[in-house]
């Protein structure tokens, strides 16, 4: 039995969002189960302060969940057998977003802003949430996308990410791909800091990675990880040189090296890892170990070899 419903259990009183009219959610003191996403509310009447210290030490302090479309989609999201909200057939994405701060009421209407009329903004917590935005003349590119989050870091003094997913005909699969593109994100974000918007092709190299076992990746990349724990900046000019085509000019540039340094380094590296990092699978197997480090170290895992 799940820690939701051994509360739904304990708390006969207790209700869920679709148990209670939305005129009366506010007489609720209203909480979230952080691993089922779920809502449960309590009567404010009812409800001591002791009751409320241990509901909050397991369960997250919530206002009270979206209604109309933003609630539908919740619901669609987070809850078995709900239905799509939108009919067969219309073509629409889904954009995650988070910020290193939380989002007040302004922040709340410059998502609203941001987005066409026709968007649903659903937040999650004070830092995340999704917008479900449908194809139209209006939908932003990806640039339109990065000037906002820029707008908001400059207004609000607060850095948002962006990952837009692909764009869905919604059917019976939408669910499934949805959640896909929600692990995707999760998965990529606790290390990324350099972009306000991602795609697909962004957050993809990471999950590709993920994929093979520790001791996959222990063995594939030991020789290119004793480098790396040697030179502690050998990692970003690895990343970078492959990030940027191979091209040593434009990379030395970025890394504010001299390219005869640059060259050296690379040079260096590709003899003692044995591997050419100028040809396309030696960048990629370079690159892979770059990004398996990122994880490693923005986990603060201790693995020195």
């Amino acid at each position: 039995m799940s820690v939701f419903q051994s509360i739904l259990n304990t708390f006969p009183d207790a209700k869920q969002p679709k148990q209670v009219p939305e005129s009366e959610q506010s007489y609720y003191t209203w909480y979230r189960d952080p691993d089922t996403d779920q809502f449960i509310g309590f009567s404010k009447s009812t409800l001591s302060d002791r009751e409320k210290d241990l509901l909050s030490i397991i369960l997250i302090p919530s206002s009270p969940p979206p209604a109309g479309p933003a609630g539908e989609w919740r619901r669609f999201l987070t809850e078995e057998n709900a239905k799509c909200p939108y009919e067969h057939g219309k073509v629409f994405r889904m954009i995650q977003y988070i910020s290193d701060s939380p989002f007040q009421a302004e922040g709340e209407q410059t998502l609203h802003f941001v987005f066409s009329d026709e968007a649903i903004v659903i937040q999650f917590d004070e830092y995340s949430g999704l917008v479900i935005e449908p194809q139209t003349d209006d939908t932003l590119a990806l640039d339109e996308l990065a000037s906002a989050a820029q707008a908001i870091e400059n207004d609000l003094e607060m850095k948002v990410t962006f990952f837009a997913g692909s764009f869905h005909s919604s059917g019976p699969n939408t669910k499934t791909m949805l959640e896909m593109e929600r692990a995707w994100f999760d998965r990529y974000i606790p290390f990324e800091s350099k972009h306000s918007v991602l795609s697909l092709f962004d957050v993809m190299p990471v999950n590709l990675i993920n994929r093979f076992s520790d001791l996959e990746k222990d063995t594939l990349f030991a020789a290119i990880f004793e480098l790396f724990d040697n030179e502690r900046d050998l990692p970003k000019i690895i990343q970078s040189f492959v990030e940027n085509l191979s091209n040593v000019s434009s990379t030395a540039k970025l890394l504010y090296m001299h390219r005869n340094s640059l060259q050296y380094r690379l040079d260096k590296f590709s003899e003692k890892a044995g591997i050419d990092i100028k040809t396309f699978n030696g960048g990629l197997i370079a690159y892979f170990a770059c990004l398996e480090w990122n994880q490693r170290i923005s986990n603060k895992e201790d693995w020195s070899l």
